[in-house]
């Protein structure tokens, strides 16, 4: 059976079939695979290979599957992967020395949710990040020069804009 090939019992694949199937249907008639062929002889190997898995419990799979892994060169260590503690995942360069913009906590913790100004929170029900950071934590909201023309002077937005005193023929009243 297909010894040419190199492949015995539990290592014959799928595609290892499919091609000697090719092979051997592309020399016959209407491209049927003779009976007593290496192709024949190959599906019904990977059949009784296939029920033999299919068989067994999941804990021998399981265990089989274990002893094939390579084996670490230090034990693991404890690590907190999930937590928003920088800390415990040895990330970063050390602690914060000073804050740097108003309402920076979002800008000097890990990122563990995704942007608000990518995604609504409440309507995909996720943790979300980074409100009320910089001039949107200063000016009580979004500022109104951040936003589209067609979106200036909605609701909710912060008024930033100052009068228009037609610079440069006046001279501001303010310096």
């Amino acid at each position: 059976m297909a010894s040419g090939l190199g492949m015995q019992g539990d290592q014959i694949t799928k595609e290892d079939v499919r091609r000697v199937e090719h092979e051997e249907s592309a020399g016959h008639k209407a491209g049927n695979i003779p009976a007593g062929s290496d192709a024949a002889a190959m599906q019904l190997t990977l059949a009784k290979s296939m029920m033999d898995k299919q068989n067994q419990n999941k804990g021998e799979v399981v265990d089989e599957r274990k002893g094939n892994l390579p084996l670490p060169e230090e034990p693991p260590t404890k690590s907190d992967f999930n937590s928003a503690d920088a800390s415990t995942v040895n990330v970063g360069s050390g602690g914060v020395s000073d804050t740097f913009s108003k309402g920076n906590d979002a800008l000097r913790e890990p990122a563990t949710g995704d942007s608000a100004v990518r995604t609504d929170g409440n309507a995909f029900m996720v943790n979300t990040k980074a409100q009320g950071v910089g001039r949107e934590a200063m000016e009580g909201g979004l500022p109104n020069d951040a936003v589209a023309r067609d979106a200036k002077d909605k609701a909710g937005l912060a008024d930033t804009t100052n009068k228009d005193y037609g610079y440069p023929q006046k001279n501001d009243p303010t310096s």
